[in-house]
Order: structure tokens, then C-alpha cells, then sequence
């Protein structure tokens, strides 16, 4: 008894063969486009790092905590984007535009903002109990609270532009996704139907 082949594979099978024939800056943008958004997650959890020292007039460990802030979002927006979008699409698995964009945009949004600006507020924090030898109040949580909310308040345009990049990179993924099904097909492809 012969095992049916997967439709999924055999897709996946079709658009690895599309994306050999695409432009070459189109495939670049396919492999590396992840970066951009991991980049953007660096760089959000440098600024709010400086947002969150300044605010809580923390001085050292600078560089020790810029490296935190700016290495772990990189890497972790950069895999997590990889995975769930130019995996999915390749795979066969994500054929609807704006499923695309919206989960491009809460991976940017969520890990590459949100998470980067959290790890920021922990590591200054960290910082800023390690060094500060002022007594804590009771209430250490509404203390926390009262810390970050200036901060927040001075990042929440730059979240913005963070969402708002990460929407068009996601929407440049499907676009590449609908320039290789637009491929006309060769003759040996023609012949196969």
C-alpha cells in the first residue's frame, strides 16, 4: 500500500522551487528580514534602558546592563519572528494576509517592545535596589509602579513606530510570498500537470 504524500509537503516542495527564481534582494529579504525586527527589539531595549536610568538616576553598570537589554531582545524577537512568519509561509501554513501582518506585528510588538522594555525595567531596577541604600517603602509594588509609569509614559510613541515597522515588514513577507506564486511556471513544471 502506497503512502499518500502530504498536500502540505508537496506546497512546500513548490514554493522552495519559486524561491530559487525569485530576484536575489527579494530572497536576501526573505532570509534576513527577521533582523530587521530583532534589530528594532535591540535598539528598543537600549533607549528604554536609558529611559529607565535616567528615570531612576541609576549610574553604573552601564555597559554590563546595555548588553542584557540589547543581546537577549535580538536574539529572541530575531528567532521568534523567523519561526512564525518566514518558516509559516514557506511551510504552506500561512497563506492569509492579514493573519500574516497581525502576528508580525504582535511578535514585534509584544517581544521585540514590550519584552525588551520589561527586561530594561528589571535590570535597572535590579541596579538601582543594589546601589540605592535609601530604606524600601512597605508597598514595594506601587513603588515599582510609580518608578516606571514616567518611563512608559516617554516610550509609549516609540511603541508606536515599533508596531507600526514591524506591520510593514510583515506586510513586505507576504508580498515576497505573492511574488513567487505569481512565477509563471517553466516548462518542465507545465509538463508535471
Amino acid at each position: 500500500m502506497e503512502r499518500a504524500e502530504n498536500p502540505q509537503s508537496e506546497f512546500a516542495k513548490f514554493l522552495q522551487m519559486r524561491f530559487s527564481e525569485l530576484p536575489v534582494i527579494d530572497q536576501k529579504y526573505f532570509q534576513y528580514g527577521s533582523v530587521l525586527v530583532g534589530l528594532s527589539a535591540s535598539t528598543s531595549g537600549l533607549l528604554s534602558s536609558r529611559i529607565f536610568r535616567q528615570t531612576m538616576k541609576v549610574r553604573r553598570g552601564f555597559i554590563i546592563s546595555s548588553f542584557i537589554v540589547t543581546s537577549l531582545p535580538l536574539f529572541q524577537t530575531t528567532l521568534l519572528y523567523h519561526v512564525a512568519i518566514p518558516n509559516a509561509i514557506m511551510s504552506g501554513k500561512m497563506n492569509c494576509s492579514l493573519c500574516n501582518t497581525i502576528r508580525g506585528t504582535c511578535i514585534g510588538t509584544i517581544a521585540g517592545g514590550l519584552g525588551s522594555a520589561s527586561l530594561a525595567a528589571l535590570v535597572t531596577t535590579a541596579y538601582f535596589l543594589k546601589y540605592d541604600k535609601r530604606p524600601l517603602p512597605n508597598d514595594l509594588f506601587r513603588f515599582c509602579i510609580n518608578l516606571y509609569k514616567p518611563a512608559l509614559m516617554k516610550l509609549k510613541y516609540f511603541f508606536l513606530l515599533q508596531s507600526l515597522f514591524c506591520m510593514a515588514v510583515s506586510a513586505r513577507y507576504y508580498a515576497v510570498y505573492e511574488k513567487m506564486l505569481m512565477i509563471p511556471p517553466q516548462p518542465e513544471e507545465a509538463q508535471k500537470k
